[in-house]
């Protein structure tokens, strides 16, 4: 590469869990970026670990856990690691790689990637030109270049389209520490839970003190609720810079990811002649139009959504009363607590989560049924 070539000032930080093989991809692409320097130094892994603290749970076998840091440094030896101890799930994980971005290295902007995305040659030039075009206008949020593949765009004249899935994208650090006190109830049950098992009706049930809701529980939902709300603007080129590759993982399997047309998404391999057009009035535009969406759906449609999922789901971290406990019970001990103390001491004071987990961990129950044997 020539000398004179743009060098990316913006740190990039890989998100990998257990699919070796996707994150060599994602990273041999990385590597092969054209128009641009990339300083291997400033990339950096974020590796989650294979076992929950929590639960105790492995959600991984450690050797997968080894190869993924492998590929990575296979391809950049200098890059920095961050493995996590113990298993942090999406979320966390993600919030540790933001921290690490805008906190301790307080870059203006990042770049993210989780490990399931395939770059072409040309990304890392189009996301230069999205930050030079957009990036100082207040009201950027994330923008992508990966593309809607199920648009006809133009890759001689790629134009600006909404930002949907959080794959390979950047964010400006006025919008990251904007979202903090937004997110932060919803980071505090992802942090308590496993995030493969998190309560979906407790996340959900946290759209009912904000202008914004989903039915979703997500922490990539979350922050699209939380730019809706605070009128940030969340973009995508309609071309495709990029082609997603995850056909097996935490939110697609193999029929889903193939019936959507993932496979056959097509990907530009140059910079085009004719970048995106647009500015302030873009961004205005689009983060408009993503408020009304959402917040018509917290007008319209949350409430009556809840209350059929609170058909079918519960909130295990409400406080437990005496008919659950007392249901608790005979399905765990095959009997009742003989001490009306004991309902004092519970109902209305623990949560059923918690009183759950004591009884299961108790040496009645498991003799009685062998739970966690």
């Amino acid at each position: 590469m020539s000398a004179t070539m743009p060098v990316v000032q913006a740190p990039i930080i890989i998100f990998a869990f257990a699919r070796p093989d996707y994150l060599r991809r994602l990273c041999r692409s990385l590597k092969a970026q054209q128009g641009v320097l990339v300083d291997e130094a400033s990339i950096h892994l974020m590796q989650d670990g294979a076992k929950s603290r929590r639960s105790s749970i492995t959600y991984a076998e450690p050797a997968l856990i080894e190869a993924s840091i492998a590929a990575f440094r296979e391809v950049f030896p200098r890059g920095q690691v961050h493995a996590a101890p113990e298993n942090l799930g999406v979320a966390m994980n993600i919030l540790r790689g933001e921290r690490h971005a805008f906190q301790t290295l307080r870059a203006d902007i990042a770049y993210f990637f989780e490990e399931d995305l395939e770059l072409g040659p040309a990304y890392l030039a189009m996301m230069e030109v999205l930050a030079e075009r957009f990036g100082r206008h207040n009201q950027l949020g994330y923008f992508a270049a990966y593309g809607d593949h199920r648009r006809q765009g133009d890759p001689a004249a790629p134009q600006i389209v909404p930002l949907e899935h959080h794959w390979g994208f950047g964010l400006t650090r006025r919008c990251w520490q904007a979202m903090q006190p937004w997110l932060k109830p919803f980071h505090q049950v992802y942090q308590q839970v496993d995030y493969q098992a998190r309560p979906h009706l407790r996340i959900v049930e946290l759209f009912g003190a904000c202008r914004v809701s989903s039915m979703a529980s997500s922490q990539d939902v979350a922050k699209t609720m939380a730019c809706a709300d605070l009128g940030f603007a969340r973009i995508n080129t309609d071309v495709g810079f990029a082609r997603y590759i995850g056909a097996v993982g935490e939110s697609f399997r193999e029929e889903r990811f193939a019936a959507q047309g993932f496979a056959e998404a097509p990907m530009a391999e140059t910079l085009p002649a004719v970048v995106p057009a647009g500015g302030g009035e873009v961004l205005e535009r689009i983060a408009a139009e993503k408020f009304e969406a959402c917040s018509a759906h917290r007008r319209d449609a949350y409430d009556r959504e809840l209350a059929t999922m609170r058909a079918s789901f519960f909130n295990p971290d409400l406080p437990i009363t005496r008919a659950e406990l007392e249901a608790l019970w005979r399905l765990v001990m095959d009997r009742l607590p003989t001490d009306e103390a004991y309902f004092e001491k519970n109902v209305g004071v623990r949560t059923l989560r918690q009183v759950r987990r004591s009884l299961l961990r108790s040496r009645e129950a498991q003799g009685k049924g062998f739970y966690l044997s």
